[in-house]
C-alpha cells in the first residue's frame, strides 16, 4: 500500500482497530466507524483520523463510496452475549456484515474480514491451518464463521476482492486489563505486576498461540497489501506456550510473586473454552510477514505501557 488510500476500518477504536488505525493513518486517509467514541484516546494521531459514530448495522454505501480498502473489526469479543443477549452477536457480526458487504458491492473496494482462531474449537488435531476443520464452540465464533462465509459469497457474487484474516489470542498495550471476559491475558498481566493473587484454570496446564498487537496489526497489513483475492490466512506467533510458563515469565519481569491458585473453569467455560491451541502460520508466511515479538518481549512491552 505505497500509494495514498481512502480506508475505512469499522470498529476502529477498538483494541485492533485502533492499533491498525494507529498504523494506516500515517500514509493513508482513514475513517473510522465505531460504535462508541470511548476509545478515541487509543488514537495516537486523532488529528488524522475522521471518527464517524454508528453501528455497522447502519452502514450505508454512501460511507463505503470511494473507499479504497475496507477492513472489518467491528465484532463482539466473546462468548458471554449468549447467557445475557445472544441476539447482540447476531446482530453485529451477522446482519452488521451483511449490511457492509451490501454497501461495498457497488464501488468494490478491496474488502478484509478480521476473523478469529475460535472458529476452530478444539480441534481433534494440531496445530491448525487454513484447511483446518471448524467447530465452534460458542455463538460468537459461530457468528464469525457465518461471516466469513458472507464475505466469500459476495466477493464471489458481486465480483470484488476478498480477504479473511484469523487472529489467535492478541494481547499488548492498548487492551483493557479490568475484564477477564476479555484481553483476559492483559488482565493477568496488570495482576502480577501489582503483585495480586491470580486464580488460573487448571492450574494453567494449558497452551495457547498469543500473537503481540503490532505482529496482528503487520499481518493484517500484509494480507491487505499482497494477499491474492479471496484467499483466508491464520496469523498467530506460531509458537503454543505453556499458560503456566507465561506465569512463571510474569513473576520473573515483575519481580513480584503474585500468588498463583488453581481452579476448575465454571460448567459454562468448560462448554465453550478451547483447552489447548496452536497454529500452523507456514501459508500467510508466503506473503512474506513474520512475527518479530516474542512472549516474553511482549509482556515486558505490556508491562511497561501501564507503568507502576
Amino acid at each position: 500500500m505505497s500509494n495514498s488510500m481512502n480506508v475505512l476500518i469499522t470498529g476502529g477504536l477498538g483494541f485492533i482497530g485502533s492499533a491498525l488505525t494507529n498504523r494506516l493513518c500515517r500514509e493513508h486517509q482513514v475513517t473510522v466507524l465505531t460504535r462508541s467514541v470511548k476509545g478515541r484516546a487509543r488514537l495516537r494521531f486523532p488529528e488524522r483520523v475522521r471518527v464517524r459514530e454508528g453501528t455497522v448495522e447502519d452502514v450505508t454505501a454512501a460511507d463505503c463510496a470511494g473507499m479504497d480498502l475496507v477492513v472489518h473489526c467491528a465484532s463482539t469479543v466473546d462468548n458471554y452475549n449468549i447467557l445475557t443477549d445472544p441476539y447482540l452477536d447476531v446482530r453485529t457480526n451477522c446482519a452488521g456484515t451483511i449490511a457492509l458487504l451490501e454497501a461495498c458491492k457497488e464501488h468494490k473496494p478491496k474488502f478484509l474480514f478480521v476473523s478469529t482462531f475460535f472458529v476452530y474449537g478444539n480441534a481433534p488435531k494440531l496445530p491448525v491451518d487454513e484447511q483446518s476443520p471448524c467447530e465452534p464452540l460458542g455463538l460468537y465464533p459461530a457468528t464469525k464463521l457465518c461471516a466469513e462465509q458472507f464475505c466469500k459469497i459476495y466477493g464471489r457474487l458481486h465480483s470484488f476482492p476478498v480477504n479473511i484474516c484469523r487472529l489467535t489470542n492478541v494481547y499488548g498495550p492498548g487492551e483493557a486489563f479490568d475484564n477477564t471476559k476479555k484481553g483476559a491475558f492483559n488482565y493477568l498481566i496488570r495482576k502480577a505486576q501489582l503483585g495480586e493473587p491470580i486464580n488460573v484454570y487448571r492450574g494453567g496446564d494449558f497452551f495457547r498461540d498469543y500473537v503481540y498487537i503490532d505482529d496482528a496489526v503487520e499481518a493484517l497489513v500484509t494480507v491487505a497489501e499482497r494477499a491474492p483475492a479471496g484467499e483466508l490466512y491464520l496469523a498467530g506467533s506460531g509458537e503454543p506456550v505453556m499458560f503456566k510458563d507465561l506465569m512463571e515469565c510474569l513473576h520473573r519481569l515483575t519481580g513480584r510473586k503474585s500468588p498463583i491458585g488453581s481452579i476448575d473453569p465454571p460448567q459454562f467455560h468448560q462448554v465453550v473454552g478451547i483447552r489447548n491451541f496452536s497454529a500452523n502460520i507456514s501459508k500467510i508466511k508466503t506473503l512474506g510477514w513474520t512475527p518479530k515479538v516474542g512472549y516474553e518481549e511482549g509482556i515486558r512491552r505490556t508491562l511497561a505501557s501501564y507503568g507502576s
